[in-house]
């Protein structure tokens, strides 16, 4: 049998006590509700034999039980429920851990919305049946085992018609529930391509609009919607139409003639009032149990094949890093033959550089000759497994460094920084611990004291920095790069969104900070405020690399 991965049994084991608290529970709200019938049965029958002392006693057998079903039921629903809240957002909590801990490059082949989509939404199917599916299999298979068996100890006849009715409905139900199964898992593939086309619409609306190409985009939208998300849904609606169907039979045709067969045997002297009344009962009690075991029995083969879907998150790169510390900068040295991409575009032929600490590097070159995946690849945002390139820090291979000690020392400060709904000291320190004064520091070093006195470092930022200047973005990216002063800072076009007085005076205050600590620095800028002199006063050589 197809088992669960390691690692999702481990996200969800810290739940096994609610787990078990809530089948406890189950098991008494079965117990009191099956109790109850049993003494309506015997009250009724009671009745019919005119023993008044018998009728009171089991109404307040009744009313007792009433009491605890009810206060017990409460105590269950509200464990279920918080059961399955817990273990969704638990193993939410888990993939996006784990999703963290991704090398970049992974996010090369699954996007941010791709990895989005497997977090929240895949993840539900998994968490759904880790949390309370195995709950409900075994609350609705006991039910139907005590219905039955209190069935077949009233009147074996009537026991074994339920019985023969039951497994034919289960059956139709199994099938029926594992067929919306599969076009649910189709419908939840479709709904992805779906958000994916309508991302990436609205992203390119600008172009769109201008090229006044909104109806074919509409069109072809409509076009999916019909021929493929529409498709499956109405798949799904027609089984459902003979799922509901089969539910009427159960709520209406079974208990009917159940009453019909019980009446025969009434009088034939073969069954009693209450035992018919109980019987009516207990049949009632089976409709949700032969709908639900079917539907959670394929449900786990749907979360099962859903983990396939998870397992590019859930499956840990062998990685294993023999140098766990990076000491202080010496010296670093890059060698590339050619970087190729998969569309076999190749970059980078024949560099061959190195620089020590406090040393400049300008890095110069026509567009598309890679001067970006040059700090991209230093910065192990991509990888050069398998590529003509080799780079080392203080003699040892990059390949080889941990990479929290590795981005202890080594940093780069993108053209366009990512920035998160968060206050503006937060986007800057990351929720890390700094002084007043190396906050100040890196602060005017990127030119941001304006910004701060105006706005304040509690100033709210929107997600992506909505509420931002691009110019403001990549000071503020500057500034939290500057403010944890690695050896190593990489500049990718710092200041391609200021004007040019202000950008003169980010490149001075940059050039001096970086003196100060002797930060080595590899520079991609169009901006010649940052080259100043050949030699800086006081300072190393500026040198240009050509790639």
């Amino acid at each position: 049998m197809k088992k669960f991965h390691p690692m999702i049994n481990q996200a969800f084991r810290p739940l096994w006590k609610f787990q078990a608290v809530t089948v406890v529970l189950s098991a008494g709200v079965l117990f009191f509700k099956f109790a109850l019938i049993m003494e309506i049965q015997k009250m009724v029958d009671s009745i019919s034999l005119n023993d008044p002392g018998v009728t009171m006693d089991c109404l307040k057998k009744c009313a007792l039980l009433i009491f605890l079903f009810f206060g017990i039921n409460c105590a269950m629903q509200y464990f279920f429920r918080n059961l399955q809240y817990t273990g969704h957002y638990a193993f939410v909590g888990r993939l996006f851990g784990m999703a963290l801990e991704k090398e970049i490059s992974f996010y090369e082949k699954y996007t941010p919305p791709v990895a989005l989509g497997m977090i929240r939404d895949d993840g539900r199917f998994i968490s759904d049946w880790k949390s309370i599916g195995i709950i409900t299999v075994f609350i609705n298979g006991t039910a139907l085992t005590a219905a039955l068996g209190l069935l077949f100890g009233y009147h074996i006849l009537i026991g074994l018609f339920v019985f023969m009715a039951i497994v034919l409905c289960f059956l139709l139900t199994y099938r029926i529930s594992k067929k919306i199964g599969e076009q649910t898992y189709d419908l939840q593939v479709s709904h992805s391509e779906l958000n994916r086309q309508i991302i990436d619409c609205l992203n390119g609306l600008k172009d769109i609009r201008q090229c006044r190409k909104e109806e074919f985009f509409n069109e072809r939208f409509t076009e999916f919607l019909e021929t493929d998300t529409l498709r499956h849904s109405r798949r799904i609606s027609g089984y459902y139409a003979i799922f509901t169907s089969v539910y009427a039979i159960l709520t209406t045709a079974l208990p009917i003639l159940v009453i019909l067969a019980g009446v025969t045997l009434i009088l034939r002297e073969q069954y009693t009032i209450g035992e018919l009344l109980a019987a009516f009962a207990l049949v009632g009690n089976l409709q949700e149990p032969v709908l639900v075991l079917p539907d959670f029995i394929n449900q786990r083969k749907q979360a099962l094949a859903v983990q396939e879907k998870l397992m590019p998150i859930l499956e840990r790169e062998d990685a294993f890093y023999p140098v766990k510390e990076a000491g202080p900068l010496q010296n670093f040295a890059f060698h590339s033959d050619g970087f190729r991409f998969e569309d076999g575009k190749k970059i980078l032929k024949h560099v061959d550089f190195g620089f020590g600490r406090g040393e400049w590097v300008v890095i110069k070159g026509e567009s598309g000759k890679g001067k970006s995946s040059l700090l991209n690849l230093i910065s192990r945002f991509l990888s050069s497994k398998g590529q003509a390139v080799y780079m080392s820090y203080n003699g040892t291979p990059v390949d080889e460094i941990d990479p929290g000690a590795y981005y202890g020392r080594i940093l780069q400060a993108r053209q366009s920084p990512c920035l998160f709904r968060d206050t503006l000291r937060n986007n800057i320190t990351l929720g890390g611990e700094y002084t007043r004064e190396a906050f100040d520091e890196a602060v005017h070093a990127a030119c941001l004291e304006d910004m701060i006195e105006a706005k304040g470092t509690d100033y709210l930022l929107e997600a992506d920095g909505g509420n931002v200047s691009g110019g403001q973005r990549q000071r503020i990216g500057l500034a939290r790069i500057l403010l944890r002063k690695p050896d190593i800072m990489m500049l990718d076009e710092p200041t391609s969104a200021l004007d040019p007085e202000l950008a003169a005076s980010v490149a001075e205050r940059v050039k001096a900070y970086c003196k100060r600590y002797r930060i080595a620095v590899l520079l991609v800028s169009h901006n010649d405020s940052f080259e100043g002199r050949e030699t800086e006063p006081g300072g190393n050589a500026v040198r240009t690399l050509w790639v």
